[in-house]
Order: structure tokens, then sequence, then C-alpha cells
């Protein structure tokens, strides 16, 4: 308990650090650089209302036994006061909202705070500790545009963090600025080390004829994770100095940058057959509505549906032209909601309808 008990202070102080202040001069206050986690990722989903729905994964590989059994600890601890952490984390991310709500005259908030931890393998092992919440209002709306970036100015990633802006298929880009290292039709992404210019990053989006809501999307949710994350790392970065973690710095392996299962883990799920119907009249071929029109939830269970219930999660990724990161975190959240189970093969995470028969593997899932 003496370990928990010093990895909380160490958030305390961390968060504690975090200013009140609007866009640029928030992120610069912290000095981001003065932290080293192993791997962060952050992703924003944002909605044709303008919400966005975060999650804000840090992970820390655990090189060691001592490792482990610290990040076990702390793993029963957040189980056992979930409240506690997701108040502490909500009231930071709000304290920020308020700022973003001086800076562009419009009304946020922070909603749904959740937080799960957990160890996810990405050919190393990992412990995962990951927040999710809503923040609302975030996007600038007006006649189907979207405009996003005014709370985010002068942002800055350090080269283990990566973020993620992804927006509905209702949408098309008209500006992403500055050019990001990934791009698809529906989201952008960021790696750093990288600062962001006075009003950047800055995305502009405009309503296709392929549906969407009355509102527009903003990418500019993102930048509002950093501090929430920089709290997590900061905290990790001061457990590890001080020995909590353990080593294992400059010898180590290379630390990959996490796709596709960054949000998940291999959670316990239970069958819920109004989701699999749900999925089934999705994939109902007359009668199932334009893609377009679909959740990101309910194309992935449309998906599964018109797959025999499993598919490969990178092929997910593919079909529906999403990154590792978005394909993650709506698979994460549909996991947490026991709509859908994962599973690894080989090198492969699986995804399946509950109560699929995942005993048959073909040789491409084994990959052979």
């Amino acid at each position: 308990m003496r370990r928990i008990g010093s990895l909380l202070v160490a958030l305390l102080l961390v968060t504690a650090l975090l200013p009140a202040t609007a866009a640029g001069a928030a992120f610069g206050g912290l000095s981001q650089q003065s932290v080293d986690p192993d791997v962060v990722v952050m992703t924003a989903d944002v909605q044709a209302d303008g919400d966005a729905q975060w999650a804000v994964a840090y992970r820390i590989r655990l090189a060691t036994d001592n490792d482990t059994q610290a990040f076990e600890e702390l793993q029963a601890d957040i189980r056992a006061n979930e409240t506690a952490y997701t108040d502490r984390f909500g009231d930071r991310m709000a304290g920020t909202a308020r700022a973003a709500e001086n800076a562009t005259g419009r009304e946020m908030a922070i909603e749904n705070v959740s937080v799960t931890a957990r160890q996810e393998s990405f050919g190393q092992t990992y412990g995962v500790v990951t927040y999710r919440f809503r923040w609302t209002n975030f996007a600038a709306t007006e006649d189907g545009r979207l405009t996003a970036g005014d709370a985010l100015s002068g942002l800055f990633l350090d080269s283990e963090t990566s973020l993620t802006m992804s927006w509905p298929a209702g949408y098309s880009a008209q500006t992403v600025a500055p050019a990001p290292d990934d791009r698809s039709n529906t989201s952008a992404t960021w790696r750093g080390q990288q600062q962001f210019g006075t009003d950047e990053p800055r995305v502009v989006l405009a309503q296709t004829g392929g549906g969407g809501g009355d509102g527009g999307l903003d990418t500019a949710l993102v930048g509002g994770a950093v501090l929430v994350v920089l709290a997590l790392v900061g905290g990790a970065y001061w457990a590890r100095r001080s020995g909590l973690f353990g080593g294992g710095d400059e010898g180590d392996e290379p630390v990959q940058q996490p796709t596709a299962a960054s949000e998940g883990g291999d959670g316990d799920t239970t069958t819920d057959t109004d989701s699999a119907a749900a999925a089934g009249a999705a994939g109902n071929g007359a009668s199932a509505p334009p893609a377009e029109l679909l959740s990101n939830e309910e194309q992935v269970l449309k998906l599964l549906n018109e797959n025999g219930g499993r598919i490969k999660q990178q092929e997910v990724a593919s079909r529906l032209d999403w990154t590792d990161a978005k394909t993650s975190q709506v698979i994460g959240g549909l996991r947490e909601d026991d709509e859908l189970e994962t599973f690894r093969i080989g090198r492969e995470n699986v995804v399946t309808l509950p109560d699929t028969d995942v005993t048959e593997t073909t040789d491409d899932e084994n990959g052979e």
C-alpha cells in the first residue's frame, strides 16, 4: 500500500500543477518536457453535435516483476476507489473546460468520467490506465460547418505522445493544420515531438450530403486531453524515478506506439442478446440504413454480423478507413458495454459477438 500511496501523492502533485488558464498558456505552463512516459495515446471522437468522446491512455512497460507487482497494486486500488480517481480527474478537467469557456465564449462541461486499469500486450507487457469522458460543446458549429482549435493554441506533444482527432462520415475536412502524420477520410493523427503554432491544431469541417447532424465536429477536443494525460504521465514518471516501477530505461527495447488494442484490454464480457439483435438488424441488406447514418458502434456491429460474428480488429480499421486509435476506442467502448468480446490469436486482435465460437481459427488468423 505504501507504493500506491506514493503514486497517488505523485498524481495529486502533478495534477495540482495544471494551470487553470486557456489554450497555449495552459499547455505551456506544465513544461511537458519534464516527464518521460513510455507511451501516451489521446483520442477524441467528435460527434455531429460538437461534443466529443475522449479516451486518454497512459502506458508504462512492465519490464520487471517489481513493475508488475506495483501496477497490480494500482489496479486493485483503482477498482476499490474508482470514484476517488474519477472525481479528482474530473475536477481538473472541469477547470480546464472553464478556462476554455472564457477563451471561446462557449459553455462547456466534462461528463461521464470513467477510469480503467489493465495489463495489455503489444509485443511487450504494459500497464495501461485509461480515462474516458465526454467534453460537451467543444466545437464551434454554424450552418453545418465546424471549426475546432480555438481552445488548443500552442499545444505541445512530446516524443511519446500521439493525438488523434476523428469525426463522423457525414463531414469532410476543409482545413487540417498543421499537416498530420496520418490522415484518413474521418481522422487526423499527430505524433510528437511537435509544437503547434499559435492557431494550431486547427480543423475546419463542412457537412456533406451524406448525413451527420446539425452541428459540427471538433477535433480540438484532443488538445484538452493532453492536460489530463500529463497528470498521469507526470505521476508515473515520478513513481518510476523514485523506484516505484523499477528500472528498465536506457537499455530497453524501443517502445512501440500502440495500435488497435489501445483502449481495450482483455476484460470479461457477458452476452448481450439485445446488442446482437441490433447488430443483425444493422446488417440486414436492403433494410439497413446507409453507412453514413450509422454510429461508429453500429458500423462495427454491422461488420461483425456480415462476417459471421468475428473479424480481425485490423480488418475493421481497414474496412471503415479508421485509424488504429479510433478503432481501438470504439471497440473498447463496445467491449465495456458487453456488446462484443476480444481476444488474441498470434499477433492479431480478433473481435467477436458474444457467444461466437472461437475454438476454430483460420490459418490467416493464426498468422500462418
